[in-house]
């Protein structure tokens, strides 16, 4: 009898701790069948109405681990709008590892808000669960694509990943009907030379900083426009040995306008073929003057003509990469620039998730120049004088070859931040041209698609 009493208590004091460590919301086998014929009641409905939600409601009820009811009651909450509703639901569905469908439902409502991240997110998860998803894939590239991360989607388009190089930016595509592409770009370079002038050699250093602003519109799939103007900002170094003097004269403001028309020729789903022109507008002053140490000189921010500028460029893609070049031949109207031949070839390869990098090749060819200078010197002696040389500045014609390496990082919202620099490994004689050295360039590139 003493042996029952003790069995009886330790089979009480077991029970007790089963109820204590088992949840006070864990659902009997009878009560999730039961949940079964209300999530099926729900189902027979299936028109969103309150009738269909409080059949999931009560399923949820009697099962509180009812995945599917939880993911259909989600859609209709989603249906009627109530998006914080809708995400509690589909959060609670998808606490199974296995169940894909309310991760692509979250990510839609991200979607929706525009919530690209936390969307992309969600799809990408969705795809690991169930790799042949294809709704989970269409909405992971359209999100993708707003967040310009062309070079991460999944099963898209090659043509849509992409990359515009940083110094070949024409590329062959161009981009679809009513879309925009806006970039932003600085640069900065020197330019030297010990020039032939009429009086005496003419040494000289330019340093300029040049800000760039790029818009570029599809008015249909196969023709886009652009409108870029320029600012800069230059200041020279002179130095007159034969007058032993010294000064920085400088002068900002806008230069020439750019207006880009191109038209695709031809595309296959890996290579585009398209025809350009550009159209340089004498927009700066081509007469700008600077000041100093009393010395004023010329400091041209625009060319003073109209330039016509035609060419062709292409894209293709061959495996990992993406080979890009133009060719144009620029002729000036100006009278004062020599006519320019210009070669563009990059090569880009993804390196690892949104970052991408680019070489290129840049070659020049400019034909013989001239320009007319003239210097305003104060000479300091009593009563104050000012002395005035006119001077042409002659170029010779020449080749600059280019090395080029670049960066490219996609950021959310569809921003791409690209940094290069352009390194002269051929170029002309310093002695017979006023030729830059290294070109650095930052930009941002903002996609509207």
């Amino acid at each position: 009898m003493a042996l029952l009493i003790n069995l009886k208590k330790n089979l009480l004091i077991v029970l007790v701790i089963i109820a204590w460590l088992v949840p006070g919301n864990m659902a009997r086998a009878d009560d999730c069948d039961e949940a079964r014929r209300w999530f099926s009641k729900g189902l027979d409905l299936l028109d969103d109405s309150k009738r269909e939600a409080s059949c999931y409601q009560k399923a949820i009820e009697l099962c509180p681990d009812f995945f599917e009811a939880h993911n259909r009651l989600g859609e209709v909450y989603k249906s009627w709008g109530e998006y914080d509703l809708a995400i509690k639901e589909f959060e609670q569905a998808g606490e199974n590892p296995l169940f894909a469908e309310p991760h692509n439902n979250l990510g839609e409502i991200y979607r929706m808000q525009g919530e690209y991240d936390l969307a992309a997110e969600e799809f990408k998860e969705a795809i690991r669960i169930k790799p042949d998803f294809r709704e989970a894939q269409n909405q992971l590239k359209y999100v993708n694509k707003k967040l310009g991360k062309y070079d991460s989607m999944v099963r898209m388009p090659q043509r849509e990943r992409i990359p515009i190089s940083v110094f070949t930016r024409i590329p062959g595509m161009t981009l679809p009907k009513g879309k925009f592409l806006v970039d932003f770009q600085y640069e900065y370079f020197e330019q030297k030379g010990n020039l032939k002038g009429d009086v005496a050699p003419y040494l000289t250093k330019v340093d300029v900083h040049k800000w760039i602003l790029g818009i570029r519109y599809g008015l249909s799939s196969n023709f886009t426009v652009g409108l870029i103007p320029k600012y800069f900002l230059k200041k020279a170094e002179i130095d007159i040995e034969h007058l032993n003097m010294d000064a920085e004269p400088q002068v900002d403001g806008f230069g020439d306008t750019v207006l880009l028309t191109k038209y695709r020729l031809w595309k296959t789903g890996k290579t585009n073929i398209s025809a350009f022109h550009i159209l340089s507008i004498p927009t700066g002053d081509d007469e700008a003057t600077g000041k100093s140490h009393g010395i004023e000189r010329r400091i041209p921010l625009s060319s003073g003509g109209f330039d016509f500028t035609p060419g062709i460029a292409t894209t293709t893609v061959k495996g990992p990469f993406t080979i890009q070049s133009n060719v144009s031949y620029t002729i000036r109207t100006g009278g004062q620039l020599g006519d320019q031949f210009n070669y563009n070839f990059a090569l880009v390869l993804p390196l690892f998730y949104n970052f991408i990098s680019s070489m290129e090749l840049n070659y020049r060819w400019q034909d013989n120049s001239s320009m007319r200078q003239e210097y305003q010197i104060k000479l300091g002696r009593p009563p104050e004088e000012r002395e005035t040389y006119k001077v042409t500045v002659s170029e010779e014609a020449g080749h600059t070859l280019f090395l080029s390496p670049g960066l490219h990082v996609f950021l959310t919202k569809g921003f791409k931040v690209e940094l290069g620099a352009k390194i002269p490994i051929i170029k002309q004689d310093d002695k017979d041209a006023l030729v830059e050295d290294t070109i650095f360039h930052v930009g941002l590139m903002k996609y509207f698609f």
